[in-house]
């Protein structure tokens, strides 16, 4: 997973006008059918496989929806990471101002999960098949910017333009108005994005989880369960991952509601829900446990990250 969960209006057009990525291209992510919080191929592969955990007695579960993941309390919460989203483009617009530009603040819109166990194993709402419970916020595609408020905003140039230290005899900050922000938000410790070991955790585990013996058999009684129904997967994700519900507009196709509506019948019938869930949990408490250092670390960090935050959002100084 990149470790920014979302990249604010602003960054994304400065991103642009530096070429790093184009307009109009998808950076946010909003509510999911299933899964975590960001799609798994953005997420590097860095966690030592975990052995096989121990387990106890699985629970009947219909939905995690109530619930959080282990993982959960060494990442940003989608409220905190509003809060530092709010400071960082406070302290970004400051900055700029004293370069005589402007920028408006652009607030960022809801949508994301509670936590990483909303939607993770359930379907969110098959009557509207595979599709998120609420559909992503809408973002305008970003503009690029004039070279020179790049090279303020972020201490570099479009392309290969030489970078200028300075702007009308300003000096520009390390990494731009963004690195300044940034700077003045982590002075006391942690990082703006989430950890890359918390990352991991949340999406190796996940994939890792798939494997184990005790999922894979109740997953064979969910393929037979869906067989019968007309429906022939290996996994429930192979289900959600149909190609043919990729096409075809917002509006889900009948075909695509019938499989989603078998597939949580199903899930439900054969405790996929609560069987993940305890498996998965138990997978990412040994990794924690194994990690118990660097992530305490990491839980400060996002302490005295959100801490800086609240002083800007109160109109403070750092």
């Amino acid at each position: 997973m990149a470790p920014a969960r979302r990249i604010t209006p602003l960054i994304a057009a400065a991103l642009v006008a530096i070429g790093v990525f184009t307009a109009g291209c998808a950076t946010s992510t909003g509510p999911r059918a299933t899964g975590p919080a960001l799609p798994p191929a953005a997420v590097p592969t860095t966690l030592a496989p975990m052995p096989r955990p121990a387990i106890g007695e699985i629970p009947v579960v219909d939905s995690t929806d109530d619930k959080t993941m282990p993982v959960d309390a060494y990442l940003f919460t989608t409220e905190q990471r509003g809060q530092v989203d709010t400071a960082r483009g406070t302290l970004v617009a400051q900055c700029i101002k004293r370069f005589g530009l402007t920028y408006t603040l652009q607030p960022e819109s809801g949508g994301a999960p509670r936590t990483q166990a909303t939607h993770r194993y359930n379907v969110a709402d098959p009557s509207n098949g595979y599709r998120p419970a609420e559909p992503a916020p809408a973002r305008p595609s970003p503009t690029p910017m004039p070279p020179d408020m790049v090279n303020v905003l972020t201490g570099a140039r479009p392309g290969s333009s030489p970078s200028s230290a300075t702007y009308h005899g300003i000096p520009i900050p390390k990494g731009g108005c963004l690195g300044e922000a940034d700077a003045r938000l982590t002075a006391q410790g942690g990082s703006i994005a989430d950890s890359p070991l918390a990352t991991s955790i949340n999406f190796d585990l996940y994939r890792q989880s798939m494997t184990d013996d005790r999922l894979t058999t109740v997953f064979r009684k969910w393929s037979d369960c869906m067989r019968t129904k007309g429906f022939s997967y290996p996994t429930p994700n192979d289900a959600g991952n149909d190609p043919r519900w990729k096409t075809g507009g917002a509006t889900p196709s009948p075909q695509e509601v019938a499989a989603a509506t078998a597939d949580s019948t199903c899930r439900q019938q054969t405790n996929v829900i609560g069987t993940w869930f305890t498996v998965e949990s138990a997978y990412e408490t040994e990794a924690i446990q194994a990690h118990q250092q660097e992530l305490a670390k990491v839980r400060q960090g996002i302490a005295a990250v959100v801490k800086n935050a609240d002083v800007v959002n109160s109109g403070g100084t750092l």
